[in-house]
């Protein structure tokens, strides 16, 4: 009977082929390519100019992309232009030149153009949807629509929105544009500047005050509920639905039905309550974190929420219901300093963009540029958590507003590598289809009662006092006529409006919130919810009302 036997070639040849397999799998990550875009629009073709990477990386607003349609972009720009001269122009006036671009996708075919002149560094435009946009310079905010006035020519014919003599510090924006919150501050003169010593290092600038001095509430939330009608239009609506009052500028997950509020359950436990202006709370799912979480609405009827486990950055994401499920629980990977997220709810899903490296996630607090590693955009289907797309912007926007995801929810713009780059995302599938018209019948019944956020009333809430580790939110709404209504700026509160139908909201009833910060015995009383989210608050904070 023969007998098998390695002969050299034998062993040689099985070598070889080892070798060849190894070094195939081991070459698999080195020539690994990522995500391909489909449309590539390169932004010197668009007269695009090179950003200040400081002002980039400080937090400033020096450029945006956003979709406004499915095939259709405005990209703004800061270029450096002449700027006539405003006779006594205030001295802590920032005045710049912004370019607008509106482009057709995919062929980069440029629409219209207009310039805007801008006097701080703030955000400028926010998307609302349908086509419009709104435009903020100073305390003035106007609307456009370009593609609706396209065919006149007049792409970026502004209307009149909102004007006030305060000045404005945020505006948030509800996923689906149904809720404008105006935070503003009372107009202050600019703190001068230390004098320079001789000898010694230059002393640090004292940080200017918000509001008058003494005022521990000097930031108010003017809330405006709008309506945008889905036509070809420029119309936008908006009423006024209630005034609060804060410490300083934050954020709130509300919308037009009603609001999220955080509950401290104790030992690290803790519980949402969707809190909307008609009918009873709900109580939603429980959420296990070492930092109190931050709720944030994707849609009309689902929210995610940042949380810890373990340190005190957020690197925990959750999904949820308006039912009261967690539908999914994902950790993020790398330290961040700066989050921003744009929506498409007609489809369930979104983007999330994050700066990474360390430092404050405050962006009042300036970090240097080596301390950036990078700025990554993630796009998730919202019902199942599942990542879509994975792609990296350049240059880095701390501010954000550096991509975009279409209305549909098909495709993903960013800016990256000197180009507009589109890309494709997968088409939902008919398990997604379901998912979302479920999602869709779970938006809560609209509201048009008042927006208080007042919230329940501890029963010994008359004889205590807001414990001093709280800083507080004070709901308050604008003085009314005996008829119950009022005309535009009777408050000195709200911002002034323009072109916009208004009502007032009546005074909410007087409550004091007393509850102590911290974990909370078992057998404590469950804690009312927190409604407002501070900058850099991981310990989070319990409201007064007013």
């Amino acid at each position: 009977m023969p007998v098998p036997a390695n002969t050299f070639a034998t062993l040689r040849l099985r070598w070889m082929c080892a070798l060849a397999l190894l070094f195939s799998v081991a070459a698999v990550p080195l020539f690994a390519r990522g995500p391909e875009p489909e449309t590539r629009i390169p932004l010197d073709s668009l007269g695009f100019q090179a950003q200040s990477p400081q002002f980039l990386e400080a937090g400033s607003s020096m450029f945006t992309l956003n979709y406004v349609d499915d095939h259709h972009l405005l990209l703004t720009f800061g270029v450096h232009k002449l700027m006539e001269r405003i006779p006594n122009d205030p001295p802590d006036d920032e005045d710049r030149m912004v370019e607008a671009v509106l482009l057709e996708a995919p062929s980069g075919k440029v629409l219209a153009r207009a310039d805007w002149r801008l006097h701080d560094s703030g955000q400028y435009l926010w998307s609302l949807g349908h086509g419009r946009f709104l435009l903020r310079s100073q305390g003035k905010i106007t609307t456009f629509a370009p593609m609706a006035n396209l065919a006149s020519g007049q792409s970026f014919q502004q209307r009149g929105f909102l004007t006030t003599d305060r000045k404005i510090g945020a505006l948030l924006l509800s996923p689906e544009a149904d809720l404008l919150i105006v935070e503003s501050v009372e107009r202050t003169p600019p703190v001068p500047p230390p004098p320079t010593p001789l000898f010694g290092p230059a002393p640090k600038p004292t940080p200017a005050p918000l509001g008058r001095p003494g005022d521990q509430h000097p930031v108010a939330l003017s809330f405006y509920r709008l309506s945008i009608p889905d036509d070809s239009g420029d119309q936008v609506t908006a009423i006024l639905a209630g005034v609060a009052h804060a410490v300083r500028f934050g954020d709130v997950a509300a919308t037009a039905a009603g609001h999220i509020g955080v509950v401290d359950k104790g030992r690290q436990h803790w519980s949402f309550d969707f809190q909307p202006y008609a009918g009873e709370a709900k109580e939603l799912s429980a959420f296990d974190s070492t930092c109190r979480p931050t709720p944030r609405f994707v849609s009309s009827s689902e929210f995610v929420a940042f949380g810890c486990h373990g340190g005190e950055l957020p690197h925990v994401l959750g999904g949820f219901n308006m039912s009261g499920e967690e539908m999914w629980e994902q950790n993020l990977y790398g330290d961040y300093v700066a989050m921003s997220m744009v929506y498409a709810p007609s489809s369930g899903r979104f983007a999330m963009g994050r700066v990474l490296g360390e430092g404050s996630t405050d962006l009042s607090q300036a970090i240097p540029g080596p301390s950036f590693t990078g700025q990554d955009v993630m796009v998730y289907q919202m019902e199942s958590g599942k990542q879509l797309l994975h792609i990296d912007c350049s240059p880095i926007a701390r501010a954000g507003q550096n991509f975009a995801l279409s209305p549909d929810g098909m495709k993903l713009a960013v800016v990256r590598k000197d180009a507009i780059e589109v890309y494709a995302l997968p088409p939902l599938s008919p398990k997604d289809q379901n998912e979302v018209k479920e999602a869709r019948a779970m938006v809560p019944k609209g509201s048009v009662l008042p927006i208080d956020f007042a919230g329940p009333t501890p029963s010994d809430a008359s004889t205590d006092t807001p414990s001093s580790a709280q800083e507080s939110v004070k709901a308050a709404a604008s003085e009314q006529s005996s008829a119950g209504t009022t005309t535009a700026g009777t408050s000195p509160d709200v911002p002034k409006p323009t072109n916009v139908s208004i009502s007032a909201a009546p005074a909410p009833k007087p409550t004091v919130n007393s509850s102590p910060a911290g974990d909370a015995a078992p057998e404590e009383p469950r804690k009312p919810p927190t409604l407002y989210t501070l900058p850099g608050d991981d310990v989070g904070r319990e409201g007064e009302t007013k």
